[in-house]
């Protein structure tokens, strides 16, 4: 089975700590039992935006193949062969498009006027970043408007951040793809919105890193 896989500089399980072999050479689970920690993990299209991390790797799985808590486990497993379009550039990107759509999910809640058309108008990191300080000294704004753009301000700063360290990427694009999902759940008062919201991204991560 074919999965993709998560993993630190230099091969390293992000969790685990553990180095996968060269691609090709298979890694087997520790231990006898189906415990998850005894597992190797890997994951469907639909989980890759909760494992972001540095290098990302198509893997072969084999054995006994399971679903468990948002990932795939099993037996053993292979890499096939590392994903090169999702470098930090990609995951600041990522990061960015995070940020769109939570100032989507804070203009819904924003009444017309000024502070609503200064966000709609916002196109980059920085321009969100300014008009959620803006909004933030501003008392006119609705209490859940305010709420809505400081995730906006917030995941605005962690695209600014990816992009100035490019090393902390992965972490700054992951902590977006959870603002994103939770300001998509309070827009619409509704917990669904978390797997909606997540299925889009899975979806952006398909057609940009060209998996």
């Amino acid at each position: 089975m074919i999965a993709y896989k998560f993993l630190r500089d230099g091969r390293v399980g992000p969790f685990s700590g553990v180095a996968w072999p060269a691609e090709g050479q298979w890694l087997q689970a520790v231990g006898g039992d189906r415990a998850c920690s005894a597992r190797v993990h890997a994951c469907r299209i639909a989980d890759l935006p909760e494992w972001l991390d540095h290098e990302l790797w198509r893997v072969e799985l084999d054995g006994d193949v399971r679903v468990d808590c948002g990932k795939l486990v099993a037996d053993r497993g292979r890499l096939v062969d590392r994903v090169a379009a999702w470098d930090a550039e990609l995951m600041a990107a990522f990061a960015e498009a995070c940020a769109l759509r939570a100032r989507d999910a804070a203009l819904t809640l924003l009444t017309p006027g000024a502070a609503h058309d200064a966000l709609a108008d916002c196109a980059t990191a920085e321009q969100l970043a300014t008009a959620a300080a803006q909004m933030a000294a501003d008392d006119q704004v609705e209490p859940d408007g305010a709420r809505a753009s400081g995730y906006v301000g917030d995941a605005a700063r962690h695209v600014l951040g990816a992009r100035a360290q490019p090393a902390t990427a992965p972490t700054h694009a992951a902590v977006n793809g959870f603002i994103a999902a939770h300001a998509a759940a309070f827009a619409e008062d509704d917990l669904d919105a978390v797997a909606r919201e997540r299925a889009w991204q899975a979806d952006w991560i398909v057609r940009h890193a060209h998996l």
